[in-house]
């Protein structure tokens, strides 16, 4: 009986370390330390800073009507180096959607009065345990002009 206790305990402990382990606030603060520098860069145009949180093949996508304009890492930072010290004039917010110990995936608005740009980041870590953006999908979401809100109508 004895034994059967030791061996529960042990077990119990293993898996008290396993769950630890998967929620590692190192990590956590590590990618959402990206996060938080890539709203920095947006708002004030920093091009070298971008250039160190994107991983080397990333790529933004755009869609644009019935396609998708891809721009890569090094046209994004010249660009971004060509406005260097613009402030941008928005409000920023981020939601994490998914996240496990080597993907994350968030999504970050940028509020321009009644225009959102939405960001969503693919943020990967790598061989050197660096979190790196690898993919940035845009997307405006403008108001929808004569709205109206809408109810809903009971019968009962």
């Amino acid at each position: 009986m004895k034994r059967k206790f030791v061996l529960f305990c042990l077990l119990c402990t293993f898996a008290a370390k396993s769950l630890i382990a998967k929620n590692d606030p190192g990590n956590t603060a590590a990618y959402n330390t990206v996060i938080n520098d890539y709203i920095s860069c947006h708002m004030s145009a920093d091009g070298k800073k971008l250039n160190r949180l994107l991983h080397d093949d990333a790529s933004f996508k755009i869609p644009r009507g019935e396609k998708v304009m891809v721009q890569n890492k090094s046209n994004l930072v010249a660009q971004m180096r060509r406005e260097a010290g613009i402030q941008q004039n928005c409000a920023s917010d981020y939601e994490l959607l998914a996240e496990s110990d080597a993907l994350v995936i968030a999504r970050v608005d940028f509020t321009y009065g009644s225009t959102t740009q939405s960001n969503y980041l693919i943020i990967e870590k790598n061989a050197d345990k660096e979190w790196k953006i690898t993919q940035v999908c845009k997307f405006f979401k403008d108001p929808q002009k004569n709205s109206s809100p809408v109810t809903a109508n009971n019968p009962l």
